[in-house]
This record gives structure tokens, sequence and C-alpha cells, in this order.
């Protein structure tokens, strides 16, 4: 049986010892704001440019960390610094977020989708909460609002557009789209938290939902439209993870499920997430050098992607947190079977010996891939918030009844 408060003790001691000093020695930028979105191997600055979604998940989970794991100074002043460049730089005057800025904050490329504004929005609500400030929580139901009238406009121009050039739509959107309304809620009306719940399960569980395999599409034409392409068929096994965790969330909110007026339930939903989580396992897992690879085929067709057999450290984080999150919702057994045998993997290569910070990606063989360990692809900030979480759920699995143990009586 998993002894959860080791287990815990191990994820906090990875972060406060290895991973959390990395970036708060290494990313502040003392000169411009913000952080060094690129980092080597040894936390030497790459140097380049600034992109809004890097930076605001960054801001997000160091606030995250002082408002759940540890009310330490240096994580509130590390995330303001993001906090603070965003305000400032992020926003094209109508509170669009673009999408790159350069190095002083100057923008140079817009969003090509809501990601980087649903990661703008995390990041003041942590921040609204650990400071109190009006100010925060007022840029977040700004931009929040401001995002779901763009996504209607978007929505509305793609079915203006049918029968034109193919239009797809991508996963990440929704994924972070949830992610964005768990946080917020709280600030909306009960108008709001209701449109806003109703449109990202819409989303999900109706268009990018495969229903014949039960499995997530990466890639989807306007409206959910099946796209028989190599994209197409594609699923991305940390996006699928991301959605598995946001969903159980989801779940655990009675007033967010009564808003939804849900007829399946939490109990019926956390049932089938649960089985998305388990079957991507299945499906992604590496017989020959173990590891989850990038992407899977819904089909089980040859893949033509070339990366598609690397393994990203944030992949097996996230697996890990909604794997214990399906088990304490559900007790499934087969969730902890997975979680163990990724969390040996995790453990055994993604950490670096010799330097602070762990190796973001490996090849086939479980060799560093690369020389750095920022980039926006390494997707840091959802690594950082999956190892706080996991260690979170594995506290509250500890105090759960084990097998022939009675509950004692209240």
């Amino acid at each position: 049986m998993l002894d959860f408060q080791k287990s815990a003790a191990d994820y906090v001691q990875a972060l406060t010892r290895q991973i959390l000093p990395f970036y708060l020695k290494n990313a502040p930028d003392p000169q411009y704001g913000g952080y060094f979105d690129l980092l080597s191997t040894t936390g030497e600055v790459i140097e380049g440019d600034k992109f809004v979604t890097a930076q605001a998940r960054q801001a997000w989970v160091f606030a995250w960390l002082y408002n759940q794991l540890d009310a330490q100074p240096a994580y509130l002043q590390h995330a303001q610094r993001g906090g603070d460049f965003l305000s400032q730089f992020a926003h094209d005057p109508t509170l669009n977020c673009y999408s790159i800025l350069d190095r002083l904050g100057r923008p140079i490329a817009p969003a090509v989708d809501l990601v980087p504004d649903c990661s703008v929005i995390l990041a003041y609500v942590q921040l609204y909460r650990a400071t109190g400030s009006d100010e925060w929580a007022m840029l977040a139901k700004q931009t929040f609002a401001n995002l779901m009238a763009r996504r209607i406009s978007v929505r509305t121009e793609q079915a203006g557009t049918v029968g034109g050039f193919r239009s797809v739509r991508h996963l990440s959107e929704p994924a972070a789209l949830l992610e964005a309304v768990l946080a917020i809620w709280p600030l909306l009306d009960e108008e709001g938290v209701k449109d806003a719940v109703e449109t990202v399960q819409a989303d999900l569980m109706t268009e990018f939902l495969d229903r014949r395999s039960d499995s997530l599409r990466e890639f989807i034409l306007p409206e959910g439209a099946f796209l028989n392409t190599p994209e197409g068929r594609r699923q991305h096994v940390g996006l699928t993870f991301r959605v598995v965790s946001a969903q159980l969330s989801l779940c655990a909110e009675p007033d967010l499920m009564a808003a939804i007026q849900d007829r399946n339930g939490a109990r019926k939903l956390a049932s089938q997430v649960v089985s998305w989580g388990l079957r991507v396992c299945e499906q992604a897992w590496d017989e020959t050098a173990g590891g989850l690879v990038a992407f899977t085929d819904l089909k089980s067709q040859p893949t033509i992607f070339p990366d598609s057999r690397h393994k990203w450290a944030w992949v097996h984080t996230a697996a890990l947190a909604a794997l214990i999150k399906s088990y304490y919702h559900t007790r499934q057994p087969d969730c902890l079977k997975w979680f163990r045998r990724i969390q040996e993997y995790m453990f055994r290569y993604f950490p670096d010996p010799a330097q602070p910070g762990w190796h973001m990606l490996l090849d086939q063989t479980n060799q560093p891939l690369a020389s750095a360990k920022a980039t926006p692809a390494a997707e840091h900030g959802i690594l950082i918030h999956s190892l706080a979480e996991t260690a979170q759920t594995l506290s509250q699995c500890a105090k759960l009844p084990q097998k022939g143990q009675r509950k004692r009586p209240a």
C-alpha cells in the first residue's frame, strides 16, 4: 500500500529543495520586470522574448503556493513581479491579451486563442487572494468578461465561414478556460457562473469528446466535427490529464454542479473522467523504456509526429495530480497502480543530480533532450502546481479510512 504521508513529504521536498529555488533565483528580470522565460540547465539566461502565458503561469503558481502551501514572502514577491508586468504590458487597450512581448514588454505577436487570457486571469485571481487588493479582482473580472465576449464573436465568425478554408480548434483553449472558471467563479454573480460553466462543459463534453472512444481529441473542426487526419486523431496526453484534474475539481464544487443542473451528477462525471485518465495511461505508457509519451493516435494508427515519443516532465506531473485525485474521488485501485508506476519513473529520470531544477524533456531512451530547463513549452508553472497539488491530495488520502479500518465516531 502506498504510504501517502511519506509520498506527500517527498513531493514537498522536491519542490522546496530542487525546483522552486531554481526559478526564484534565476527567473526574475531585475531590469525590466517579469521573468526570463528561457533558462539553461545551469540557470543562465538565454536571451529571448517573453511569452504572456508562461509569464502568467509563473505568477499564478507562486501566488498559489503562497496561498495554499506556505505563505513565504519570497513566493508572493516573485508572483507580484509577474503580475505587475502583466497588468502593465500583457493587454491591448480593449483588454485582449497579446501572445508574445519583447523583453521590455512591447507586444510583438497577437494571441491566436484565449489561452493567454485564461492564464492571466489565474494569476490575477491568486494575487487577489494573496493580497486582498480589489485591483487584482477587478482586473480578473474585466479580463474574464472580455474573454467570454470575444469567444462568442470568434465562434460566430467561424460559423459564418463554413465552406471556406479549414478552421480547427485546439483542446488547450477549453482546458485553460475550465481552469480559469474554477479560479474566478467566487467573484462572479450567479448568472455569470452558470453561463461560464455551461460554456466550457459544452465545449469539452459535446465537441472535444469523441463519443466512440470516450476520449478527448486534441484538434476538432468548428462545432466538434471529426477531423480524420493525423492531427484530428491525435490525443494530447498532458492536456487530457489537465482536463481530468480540472473536471474532478469541478465535481468537488457542489455550487458549480448545481449551477449547471448536471443530470449525471458529480459521481457519474467523476467516474467518466477517471476512465479517460486510466485509458490514456494504457495507451501512452512506453513498455520498453517506461514513461508517458507525448501523443497517441485515437485509432492506433502509426504516428507521423517526430516528437510523439518524447517525454515531458510536466506531462508526468499532470498525470500524477490527476491520478491521485481520481483515487481520492473514486477509490479506483488502478489509479494507485498507475500512480506508483509513473511516480517511480518521474523521480528516477527527471531530477538533475548535478544542478538545481529538473530536466524538462527526455528522449526515447530517457536521456535529457534539451540544454534548457525553462522554455514556454516546458510548462513549468503547471509542473510546479501539479507537484504541489499532488502533495495536498496525498495528505488528504492519508486521512481516508483504510481497508479493515472503521471510521472513528465523530
